[in-house]
């Protein structure tokens, strides 16, 4: 694959290719004409990138939680970046340079594909090629949203705007039509229906409508007003996408957004008069009751490890989608993770660099804090009142404390421990509770300093991952990816009792508020459930790797599960 242009400078029309490395499956395309900017996205890599048209400064704006961005769009007047994404059925937006990212559309998108933005009438519009084919425009903003086609529609293709006519047009590949019909989506003509085999992209210059055909393998012109005059530019051209005409002559627009970002602390949007723009917030953060100001962040929200990164799902807000921690550090096999409610510090162990580390929320303040005697540590659990972090370690098969620095580390539990895995501590009472993957699988208890230390539950365990303590319930909640199931008992292991079955490969397991939240081993996913009853299970969210979750809400105590599948 690779992104090539045609100067329409000369006459010859001469293609050149951009030199750019890695383009594997690039979809969309557009570019920004104030800094000379081609922006594609590349659903091979699930990534957006930039570079100069020369294929210099190239770097990626945007390459986590994508899965098929097929649209691109940039808004020139407030320097903002739209995309949809068909594999997460949403539509994005973000800074061109791929900051202060947020979700403006996840309700009721099926496949959307091509998304274009007219920042003169503040409105976007994009195409949707799911179960029932359409085309929808919403505000800049995502207000006013509203279904302008949805007749005669079978894969809605590229979308492009005529400003001076007041027109939108679009290809169907299905249909191998093009048309065009008024801004709201009234007066629908057919400008072309005939000799289309599969147009895909398309894009409006000077008197001309140009588009790209999947099987005629070429690129082809034709009069914006009556489709007729039809020329052949090039053809012979395999895996043909999206096409765009790169000039100065964007309208210029003065919005409220150009003065001090229309007072927005984080992003400002445009959208249709009379209001004109709106203030939103970046993922998982609300938006203040000024309607201008963003919250310093999120206030509640489930942590969880993915190997090489960690990341944060807000639960402040209508949707899951996730935010990663960016930690300026190479993760390798992260799986136990921790939260310090506090400070708002996030704790993780590595198991391939054999080391504890922790950093703040926004990715700052990293540091190592164990670096040795490290084999294998699958649990790990944050005292935030007591200012202690535990861990367990399947290799040296101990439990170990220290302060949140790592320093004044001790060994509390050494003895008859097999293959310890996830940890959980209840402060308040004194007790920290573990699992044991061993030959006998076991849930055990001891006092918080190794004393006391009792066999709670020894029978009809398989692989216990998950651990939690439900204060407010007295009672433990665990998950067994052997039995697939989770499980519930007393704080001393009676009344024990089977709150969710059969749960494919639990590994995580958390508790905030009135819900327990688990992690899938098998389906890479997170589910949902009542801690009570195990009823009411949705899924929050698939992920490609998973370990531990850990929840934090500023208002509740801190819990937290590990564990680890065996090899």
């Amino acid at each position: 694959m690779d992104i090539r242009r045609i100067s329409f400078d000369t006459d010859d029309l001469s293609d050149d290719v951009i030199p750019l490395a890695d383009v594997r499956s690039a979809v969309a395309l557009d570019w920004d004409s104030k800094d000379d900017y081609v922006y594609w996205t590349d659903v091979s890599t699930d990534s957006i990138s930039r570079a100069k048209w020369d294929g210099s400064s190239q770097e990626v704006v945007v390459d986590t939680s994508l899965e098929s961005p097929a649209g691109l769009a940039i808004d020139w007047v407030t320097n903002k970046l739209y995309w949809t994404d068909a594999g997460t059925d949403r539509i994005e937006v973000s800074n061109t340079d791929g900051t202060m990212r947020t979700v403006l559309i996840w309700e009721n998108l099926d496949r959307p594909r091509d998304i274009v933005v007219d920042p003169v009438g503040g409105f976007m519009y994009w195409t949707d090629w799911g179960a029932s084919p359409k085309i929808e425009r919403a505000g800049m903003d995502a207000s006013n949203r509203l279904v302008i086609i949805s007749s005669n529609l079978t894969w809605p293709n590229g979308l492009a705007i005529d400003y001076e006519s007041q027109r939108l047009y679009w290809a169907d590949a299905g249909m191998k039509t093009i048309e065009y019909a008024s801004l709201d989506g009234s007066n629908r003509k057919v400008l072309i229906g005939s000799n289309l085999p599969h147009p895909f992209g398309l894009t409006l210059y000077g008197e001309r409508i140009y588009w790209t055909d999947w099987q005629a393998k070429s690129i082809q012109s034709a009069d914006r007003r009556t489709g007729q005059a039809r020329e052949t530019l090039q053809d012979n051209l395999e895996n043909l996408m999206d096409i765009h005409v790169f000039h100065r002559h964007r309208p210029p627009v003065h919005t409220a957004c150009d003065v001090s970002n229309g007072g927005c602390s984080h992003l400002c949007l445009l959208a249709p008069l009379p209001k004109g723009y709106s203030c939103t917030c970046p993922t998982g953060i609300n938006l203040q009751s000024d309607g201008k100001t963003c919250s310093p962040g999120m206030t509640s929200f489930l942590i969880f490890a993915r190997r090489t990164d960690i990341r944060m799902v807000s639960l402040d807000i209508p949707y899951f989608a996730d935010v990663v921690v960016s930690v300026n550090v190479t993760m390798k096999n992260t799986i136990a993770i921790g939260v310090d409610a506090h400070e708002g510090k996030v704790y993780w162990s590595d198991s391939t660099l054999r080391k504890i580390s922790r950093a703040a929320l926004d990715g700052s303040q990293f540091e190592d804090i164990i670096t040795t005697g490290l084999l294998t540590t699958d649990g790990l659990a944050v005292d935030a009142i007591g200012r202690k972090i535990y861990w367990t370690d399947t290799g040296t098969n101990r439990i170990e404390v220290g302060n949140l620095d790592g320093s004044m580390r001790k060994v509390l539990v050494w003895q008859n421990l097999d293959s310890p895995r996830a940890i959980a501590l209840y402060h308040e009472m004194g007790y920290m509770y573990w699992t044991d993957w061993g030959e006998n699988a076991k849930l055990e208890r001891s006092g918080m300093d190794g004393s006391g230390r009792a066999v709670l539950i020894s029978n009809n365990l398989g692989w216990p991952n998950g651990l939690a303590v439900d204060k407010a319930g007295s009672q433990l909640l665990w998950a067994d990816a052997h039995t697939e199931r989770i499980e519930a008992a007393d704080l001393n292991g009676a009344n024990r009792h089977t709150l969710l079955s059969p749960v494919q490969h639990p590994y995580g397991l958390t508790l905030l508020d009135s819900y327990i939240y688990w992690t899938d081993w098998q389906t890479r996913s997170i589910h949902r459930a009542d801690k009570d009853t195990g009823a009411n299970v949705i899924l929050v969210r698939l992920t490609q790797t998973l370990a531990v979750i850990s929840p934090l809400s500023s208002s509740h105590s801190l819990h937290l599960s590990s564990g680890l599948i065996p090899s």
